[in-house]
């Protein structure tokens, strides 16, 4: 009898947790030793590849509500449940593969004060430690973490990483990377940021920092931010008068321009205090797009040596760090590029779903 194996789909359109659920969905291949069952929202599936022969249960239990606990139903009929964020159907718990992306509601305290949120925190993931299947986390520094604030978890916990479209990934021609800046009224150079807009991704102290250095006329080069888009960003209202030509903001774009947006920018800057994985600095690296990074959390891990460091709370190191690559030679730009590009193809959604597969097969057994 075929294995029948539940995915929670519910968050596909998230970003980084619902990319990694689109590519598992887009690339998984299972033996007839399987049946898959997606829990989710079937018009929301339709706009995404997903398994053939998959069955669709549909789902709509609120993210972090007291339904989710309780699960569907039709888990109770499921051998494994794969549960793609810690937010878990507790009484199906022991049949469950979960994925833990990042502990920033957990770790960054001074973004997510509230008691009752902490209190949430707690109880959830010391039980994803106590019975949970299997803990997957996207990082060592994820899987770290996770051991120091809630212990080994009982059965087991694997790191495996995240990967990148490498059919979308792709240098792009000079004419599309114009027709980018032109269609979306851009500079002529800039450095690039890439983030959601909350705290962690540190986007006040970047901003004033580059306010700083066009006051000193020490640097020429604008900003553009892309996916804060929901966000306000209070330092954009605040803007000196003479600076406001100087921050530019990307709508929403189609993700077949984001190797243009990230190719056609100086190198994009990433002052994040924390990060579970980051997938902009392995996206902009995959076409040619040197990376400035903060040398917080993971970032060191998925960089290696391929980027420019720099510490994220200190105005100063990170002034002199933005400086320092804009006086870098060409030579040594390019070299940062190479570099870039080599690091980048360490990741790949093959690589990622070979080692999810392979656990798959082992629960056959």
């Amino acid at each position: 009898m075929p294995l029948k194996l539940g995915m929670d789909v519910r968050m596909i359109q998230h970003s980084g947790i619902g990319v990694r659920i689109q590519n598992i969905l887009k690339y998984i291949r299972l033996s007839d030793g399987f049946e898959i069952y997606l829990f989710g929202n079937p018009n929301t599936l339709a706009k995404f590849s997903i398994p053939r022969n998959s069955i669709i249960i549909p789902y709509d239990a609120k993210i972090y509500s007291i339904a989710e606990m309780f699960g569907h139903p039709k888990m109770k009929e499921m051998d494994y449940l794969d549960i793609p964020h810690f937010n878990v159907p507790l009484i199906y718990l022991s049949k469950c593969i979960v994925t833990i992306h990042d502990l920033i509601p957990w770790v960054m305290k001074e973004f997510h004060a509230s008691i009752i949120k902490r209190i949430y925190l707690k109880f959830i993931l010391s039980n994803i430690q106590k019975y949970s299947k299997k803990v997957i986390t996207v990082s060592n520094h994820t899987k770290s973490d996770f051991i120091k604030y809630f212990g080994t978890p009982k059965n087991s916990i694997e790191t495996i990483y995240n990967g990148i479209d490498r059919n979308l990934y792709i240098p792009q021609s000079h004419k599309k990377i114009l027709d980018f800046k032109k269609k979306y009224k851009l500079p002529r150079k800039y450095f690039l940021s890439v983030g959601i807009g909350k705290g962690h991704k540190n986007f006040d102290f970047m901003i004033q920092n580059f306010i700083e250095l066009w006051k000193s006329k020490n640097l020429e080069q604008s900003l553009v931010l892309a996916g804060a888009y929901k966000f306000e960003i209070e330092l954009l209202k605040e803007l000196p008068e003479e600076f406001r030509n100087k921050v530019f903001t990307l709508p929403r774009i189609e993700d077949e321009e984001m190797p243009s947006m990230y190719q056609s920018a100086e190198a994009l800057v990433y002052p994040s205090l924390y990060e579970g994985f980051g997938f902009p600095v392995i996206e902009a690296q995959a076409v040619g797009c040197p990376v400035i990074s903060s040398k917080f959390s993971v970032l060191p891990e998925i960089l290696r040596e391929s980027a420019i460091y720099f510490d994220p709370q200190s105005d100063r190191d990170f002034q002199n760090k933005i400086l320092e690559y804009c006086n870098f030679s060409e030579s040594k730009k390019k070299n940062f590029i190479e570099m870039g590009r080599s690091n980048s193809n360490r990741f790949s959604w093959d690589s990622t779903l070979g080692k999810i597969q392979n656990y798959y097969y082992s629960l056959l057994y």
